[in-house]
C-alpha cells in the first residue's frame, strides 16, 4: 500500500484532517480541538481514526499555537517521522500584502493559496496574469473572505463572527432566547423562536456574504471568482448564496496537499 500524506488544520473549534494518497484526497476526519487538553484521549481518538493506516508525513496548519506541539507529539507518537509546519517549516508562495504579514492567520493564507493553484491559475500556460484573482469566503468559527489575485498576491479580507460564535452569543447573552442545532430553515420568516434564530442566521451569514463579495468585486477585483469553504459553507452555498461560484469544503487541506509536493 502506497504511503500517506496526512493533512492537518488546527482550528478553534475542529482539527480537520485529511489523508492523500497519490494526489487524492481518501480520506478526511474532524476531531474536537478541545479535545487536545486530555493528551492521552486525544491520541486514542487520533489512532482510531487514521485505522491503522501507514502515514510517511503529515503537514500541519493551525491557528491555535498550543495544539500544535500536542498534534506533533501525537503523531510522532503513531510513528510518522516526518512532521511539517506552515509557518516554520513550510512557507506559503504567496506574497503577502498584508500591512503586518505576521497577523494574517497560517489557515487563511493556505486557503487562499489552494484557490490560487485550483482556479487563480489558467491551466496549460505559464503566464500566471492571464488566470483569474479569487476571493475565498471560508465560514468556520469566524468567516473569512479574503483576496488573491491572479499573480499570487494575498491582498488581504475581512472578518466576522461565524455562524456558531453568534449561536453562543444569543443564548449566553439572552434571557430567554435557546440554544438550537443548526440547519436549514423552513422558510425566511421564522415561525417560532427557533427557527427565527436559524433564518437570522444562515440568511444574514449569505446576506453578509453576498454583500462583501460584491464590494470587494466593486473595488478591486469584477472578475474575481468566488471560492467557499469551511464547516457551514454547504448550507450557505447550497441554499443562499448567489456570489459563490465554487464550493470547496476541503480547501485548505488541499492546499497543504499543494505545500507538501
Amino acid at each position: 500500500m502506497r504511503p500517506m500524506l496526512l493533512a492537518v488544520d488546527i482550528g478553534n473549534t475542529n482539527t480537520s484532517c485529511g489523508l492523500f494518497r497519490g494526489g487524492r484526497l481518501v480520506g478526511r476526519f474532524e476531531l474536537p480541538t478541545a479535545l487536545g487538553a486530555r493528551r492521552t484521549g486525544f491520541r486514542r481518538r487520533l489512532r482510531a481514526r487514521l485505522g491503522g493506516r501507514r502515514i510517511e508525513q503529515a503537514l500541519i496548519c493551525s491557528v491555535v499555537p498550543q495544539m500544535t506541539p500536542v498534534m506533533a507529539g501525537a503523531l510522532r507518537r503513531l510513528g510518522v517521522r516526518r512532521i511539517r509546519v506552515v509557518g516554520r517549516d513550510v512557507k506559503v508562495p504567496l506574497r503577502n500584502r498584508y500591512r503586518y504579514p505576521r497577523q494574517v492567520g497560517h489557515d487563511r493564507l493556505v486557503g487562499a493559496y489552494a484557490a490560487w493553484k485550483e482556479f487563480g491559475l489558467r491551466r496549460g500556460t505559464r503566464d500566471r496574469g492571464q488566470g483569474r484573482d479569487c476571493i475565498v469566503c471560508d465560514f468556520g468559527t469566524a468567516i473569512t473572505i479574503d483576496l488573491v489575485t491572479r499573480r499570487g498576491e494575498y491582498l488581504g479580507g475581512v472578518i466576522a463572527p461565524g455562524l456558531q460564535i453568534s449561536l453562543d452569543a444569543l443564548a449566553s447573552r439572552t434571557a430567554l432566547l435557546p440554544r438550537v442545532a443548526l440547519r436549514k430553515p423552513p422558510e425566511l420568516l421564522g415561525r417560532d423562536t427557533a427557527n427565527s434564530i436559524r433564518s437570522g442566521l444562515i440568511h444574514g451569514a449569505a446576506a453578509l456574504c453576498d454583500g462583501l463579495v460584491a464590494r470587494l468585486k466593486r473595488h478591486y477585483s469584477p472578475s474575481a471568482v468566488v471560492v467557499a469553504t469551511g464547516g457551514s459553507s454547504p448550507l450557505i452555498t447550497h441554499y443562499y448564496s448567489r456570489e459563490i461560484d465554487h464550493l470547496r469544503p476541503s480547501l485548505v487541506l488541499e492546499g497543504l496537499f499543494y505545500l507538501s509536493i
